[in-house]
């Protein structure tokens, strides 16, 4: 059995204690048995791959993914493989040749299996899904492009190995049956990167053994070691609640809304299933889309939850209202994990503090301590395995975060396939829907399409829809639904299963965005500051919205500037340091939140951007905002008088910021007016039939539909705006179509498992959104010959410090003296944890109090000043 003797899977170059190496036959089995005792703990995956491949029996399906995780490697016993670690190969096969092959041992895996004699072709497919495991689709030997030279990575002897090694796999754990089964490969690849992450663990569960046992004898001690392993990791499914009701999932009596309502009575079958609800801001969306996804885990339609938000902020936001509920979905006595899934997920300390150790119960007396000593909440818990990768979060029962990380699983990304894999039977809820752009509105579509064919039940929520977005997402999991959807109600639930389409319309919420606003229109910012600054001495808090970060921050400046006393301005913006923002934020939620008092909130002014507009709960006395389309001025007048909680005040009037949409409006109606608003939002004919609407009617939310309002903005025939204006429109919705095209080019298709023609790199390099390109920097400050993270205090003090940079404000940061950029280097050179170490800003401090300075230069070259505050964040002069 040279195959066993002569051929490591695993070696430590310098071992610290036991075995030098670990039989490449052994660490097979370990693969193996984990991806049994994975699918013994969660069988839905099991049902999954068998739906997808489209005829196989469960049991079938269940042998085939232990025998192809067991030859995952089969690629390692190429002589350029066994090569990588000569003392290794000196001890093993010192008279092994050396090849010159540069290629993978999954590429290599794959060239050999038209020279396996007893390889059943019926594997062919989800071999070549197994032989991924390193984060991208192999090569594919079956086409010539793609083929590889053979000769020059393995000699006939070790092929002769390998072979069989592979034939007495089959003999140990199961010869597949006849059966021809395509599809569900990129579920295969998936479940082989977790069985492989897993049994390569060798510190806590797969410690490197001698070759002394047989194949079978170490086959029984491998099942028992990967069942150690998976129910340690935390990937035992937990069980779902019987029952759920709004009084329970909110711990309080509670009047339910119409779509609370709705969702608590709805009895779904076994899917896949497609909600779409649509309501408007603060008719409780959320609460229902828990309930709903409750209803469809009981029936069998998922198991565990995932849900996408727009932002970082959004989703710091819903995980503080989940962590002391999500529990409640599941039975008493379980253990579900909750997993926060965005780029800054590591500042949040709520999270962190979560996260337990492998072996711990994650809930009792005996749970691990969190950050600084503190106790883990009981109601918030992560198992640490889960916890240590973004890309293992949907592999936890309830996962919350950006919309970013659930598209990575459909973009060429290393390991997208294993974020594919855990999120396939996670009900997965896309709040905001309306809220993306037309690339990122394309790659939601194709993550729905996929996750459709894998079985998978989706909730969209959106208080904003057109006609024509509820066909598209409806033909996703039906194609012969997207003509049935008529229905013009509002509020109004679409379901689409079973090949069918149901529309029920429902009462509006007597609470929440449901009110006719009167609208009061101002020529100038400065005309609307005025009015802000007017009222804020009469104990009432306002909001002024701006299109742009620039437009918000010189409103800041002067509203600061002429603020009387006793009134307070603050703002809010994307151009501030993580640690920064995250503090701000804070600051928001407690001065107009829920939860705010009368003290908390009198005589405050926020500035702010589009960050208030989706998912924030705050509540406004009086709100100003610019110009901007119809679906996220609905959004953004949500926050106004959102809770009726409050004292008595004067009813509510919404400020919109623009030029009068008039008749004869020219080319530059909008941008006369806000000059750099006009970049952001460059279709002036929406613009202009949102403004047209709002002088006529007002906004007319209770005695009108919504539906109305937006169809006549971007429906498919909507009324005429100005001649002077087309231009504009028909320059913008080529914009549209042509973001949509590069999405197309840019995203996976989901029935077809190979390189597809993307470069696969790490996820920080490959985009979600199409967006002007950026920097990262990390904010320093140079004092005394000292370089200190601008957040200091705690863990993480330099993640905290960053901020991104748009690329047209400037690309690079110049040390103020030779001595600072030595510094610079040495600092850098210390960060070895970035695949791309970020740049440094190097901040000194001036007389003015609070402002940092620095010197930056532009794309074409030439210096300008920068400044920072913690007020206002980050301003770059003009060039």
């Amino acid at each position: 059995m040279r195959w066993l003797t002569d051929y490591w899977g695993k070696a430590r170059p310098i071992p610290a204690f036991g075995p030098r190496w670990h039989p490449l036959a052994y660490h097979s089995l370990d693969v193996a048995a984990c991806m049994l005792a994975m699918l013994a703990a969660r069988p839905a995956w099991l049902e999954a791959v068998a739906a997808a491949s489209g005829s196989l029996a469960r049991e079938e399906a269940r042998l085939r993914l232990v025998v192809v995780a067991a030859l995952h490697d089969l690629g390692k016993f190429a002589d350029n493989f066994q090569q990588k670690v000569p003392e290794v190969r000196e001890a093993l096969q010192p008279d092994l040749a050396q090849k010159r092959s540069l290629d993978g041992h999954g590429d290599v895996g794959a060239a050999m299996l038209d020279q396996w004699s007893g390889r059943p072709r019926r594997l062919q497919t989800w071999l070549l899904a197994a032989f991924a495991h390193h984060g991208a689709p192999v090569r594919d030997p079956r086409v010539p492009t793609q083929a590889i030279a053979l000769d020059d990575a393995m000699s006939e002897a070790s092929r002769s190995d390998a072979f069989a090694f592979a034939d007495t796999i089959l003999d140990l754990i199961g010869q597949p049956d006849d059966s021809r089964a395509r599809g569900g490969e990129w579920l295969v690849a998936g479940l082989v990167v977790l069985a492989d992450w897993i049994g390569s663990n060798q510190e806590a569960w797969f410690p490197y053994a001698d070759p002394v046992l047989d194949l079978a004898a170490y086959w029984d001690l491998a099942q028992a070691r990967a069942r150690k392993a998976v129910s340690e990791a935390g990937l035992a499914e937990a069980a779902v609640a019987t029952g759920l009701d709004l009084d329970v999932l909110l711990q309080t009596p509670s009047i339910a809304t119409p779509l609370q309502a709705w969702a608590a009575a709805e009895a779904p079958d076994t899917g896949p299933h497609l909600y779409i609800l649509e309501d408007f801001t603060g008719a409780g969306k959320t609460e229902a889309a828990l309930l709903l996804a409750h209803r469809l885990m009981r029936a069998g339609a998922g198991e565990g939850l995932y849900w996408a938000l727009p932002t970082v902020a959004t989703s710091n936001a819903l995980y503080g209202r989940l962590e002391h509920a999500y529990r409640r979905l599941f039975a008493e006595g379980s253990e579900p994990s909750l997993a926060l899934a965005h780029s800054a997920r590591d500042l949040h300390a709520g999270f962190q503090a979560s996260i337990g150790r492998a072996g711990d119960s994650l809930y009792g007396p005996d749970r691990p301590a969190g950050l600084d000593g503190q106790d883990i909440s009981a109601e918030a818990a992560c198992a640490a395995f889960v916890a240590d990768d973004r890309k293992k979060t949907f592999l936890a029962e309830v996962g919350v975060g950006t919309v970013d990380q659930a598209l990575l699983s459909v973009l060429p990304v290393r390991h997208q396939s294993l974020r594919l894999a855990a999120l396939c039977r996670r009900v997965l809820v896309i709040d905001e829907v309306h809220a993306y752009a037309p690339y990122e509105a394309r790659a939601v579509e194709r993550l729905l399409d996929f996750h459709a064919r894998h079985g998978g039940s989706a909730i969209v929520l959106s208080a904003t829809l057109t006609r024509a977005q509820r066909r598209r997402l409806a033909g996703i999991y039906d194609r012969s639904c997207a003509e049935a959807v008529l229905e013009a109600a509002y509020p109004l639930v679409t379901r689409v299963s079973g090949g069918a389409v149901s529309e029920q319309p429902l009462q509006a919420a007597p609470r929440g965005g449901r009110r006719d606003l009167p609208v009061r229109r101002f020529d100038t910012p400065e005309d609307v500051e005025a009015e802000l600054l007017a009222r804020a001495p009469t104990g009432a808090c306002g909001v002024y919205v701006r299109n742009t970060v620039t437009d918000a921050m010189e409103t800041f400046g002067r509203l600061r500037a002429m603020a009387p006393e006793g009134v307070r301005v603050d703002l809010f913006h994307s151009r501030f340091t993580l640690g920064d923002r995250e503090a701000i934020e804070r600051r928001v939620l407690a001065a107009f939140g829920k939860s705010s008092a009368p003290a908390d909130r009198a005589g405050r002014i926020l500035v702010a951007t589009q960050v208030v507009e989706q998912s924030l709960d705050l509540d406004l006395d009086y709100m100003a905002t610019d110009l901007c389309p119809m679906d996220l001025l609905i959004q953004r007048a949500g926050r106004l008088h959102r809770h009726v909680h409050r004292p008595a005040r004067p009813g509510p009037e919404l400020w919109v910021v623009g030029p009068p949409a008039a008749d004869d409006a020219d080319r530059s109606w909008y941008e006369r007016v806000l000059p750099k608003a006009s970049r952001v939002y460059p279709d002036a004919s929406q613009l202009w039939r949102t403004l047209r609407l709002l002088e006529t009617d007002g906004l007319r939310l209770a005695t009108k539909s919504p539906r109305d309002l937006i169809e006549a903005v971007f429906g498919e025939d909507p009324p005429a705006s100005p001649e002077s204006l087309e231009p504009t429109a028909d320059k913008a919705a080529g914009d549209r179509l042509a973001h949509r095209a590069i999405a197309d080019l840019n995203l996976l298709k989901p029935d077809r498992f190979d390189r597809q023609g993307g470069r696969w790199e790490p996820e920080d390099r490959t985009p979600t959104r199409l967006a002007d390109p950026s920097h990262t920097f990390r904010l320093a400050r140079w004092v005394e010959g000292r370089i200190t993270p601008w957040c200091e205090g705690g863990p993480h003090a330099w993640r905290r410090s960053e901020i991104q940079v748009p690329a047209r404000l400037f690309v690079t940061a110049e040390p103020p003296t030779p001595q600072a950029a030595a510094a610079v280097e040495t600092l850098v050179a210390g960060w070895p944890e970035r695949y791309e170490a970020p740049g440094v800003l190097l901040l000194e401090a001036e007389s003015e109090a609070g402002v940092w300075r620095a010197m930056v230069s532009g794309q074409d070259g030439q210096a300008r000043a920068a400044a920072y505050s913690r007020e206002a964040g980050l301003q770059v002069e003009k060039a």
